[in-house]
């Protein structure tokens, strides 16, 4: 699972480590339901923030219960990270109290309800750097939202992974590496994650491994 604030590249890392890993891919948009909704959200956020969190909650949970039957599969963000979303909603108010509520007790009812991954792999990026890609990929709904918001979210994103435990945890820089223009960082961070699947698979990582690299 490779999780990461919108703007890190997970896409495109994902898109590494599948060639490299002979992985299936479940991508977060392949679902037209979703990017309607991000539409819909992005131009009225209080209107719309726990109908798009309920749809991406339940979307996830068909993904990792359709990639438990694969023997390899990579997710695009995951159900396990998708908390970070509600709370910063409601933190700064486009999610009520009880909408929260209703959330965090479908959240725990799904995760228990499956296993953790093999493998976590959190993106970190400075939100200049976010914000740049944002721009730069040019989604509209995307381009209307301020910087505040992505500033929130990438605070909320480094909160959740301080204290991750689920399962082995690799952090990666995007600061530091660019695997979009740069064949060589790409090969040596897909390399790098592989090595650390197939260690976790092997039962040599603890669910309390982390590294950062």
């Amino acid at each position: 699972m490779v999780e990461g604030t919108v703007g890190s590249g997970k896409t495109s890392l994902i898109e590494k480590i599948t060639s490299l890993c002979k992985c299936k891919p479940f991508y977060e948009l392949s679902d037209r339901m979703i990017e309607d909704m991000l539409v819909r959200f992005y131009h009225d956020r209080k209107r719309w923030a726990f109908t798009l969190q309920i749809l991406f909650l339940t979307s996830r949970f068909e993904q990792i219960k359709e990639a438990s039957r694969i023997e390899r599969a990579i997710l695009d963000r995951s159900i396990f990270g998708d908390v970070v979303f509600a709370k910063m909603l409601h933190r700064y108010g486009d999610m009520g109290g009880h909408e929260l509520s209703v959330y965090e007790r479908l959240y725990r009812s799904l995760i228990d309800s499956i296993n953790p991954p093999y493998l976590m792999v959190y993106v970190r990026i400075s939100t200049d750097l976010a914000v740049k890609r944002i721009k730069q990929r040019g989604r509209d709904y995307e381009l209307i939202v301020e910087r505040e918001y992505w500033e929130n979210l990438n605070r909320e994103y480094e909160k959740y992974f301080s204290s991750y435990n689920r399962s082995p945890l690799v952090i990666i820089n995007a600061d530091k590496y660019d695997w979009v223009r740069n064949e060589e960082d790409g090969f040596y961070l897909a390399n790098k994650v592989k090595n650390l699947i197939e260690r976790s698979i092997s039962g040599e990582l603890s669910e309390n491994f982390r590294i950062e690299i």
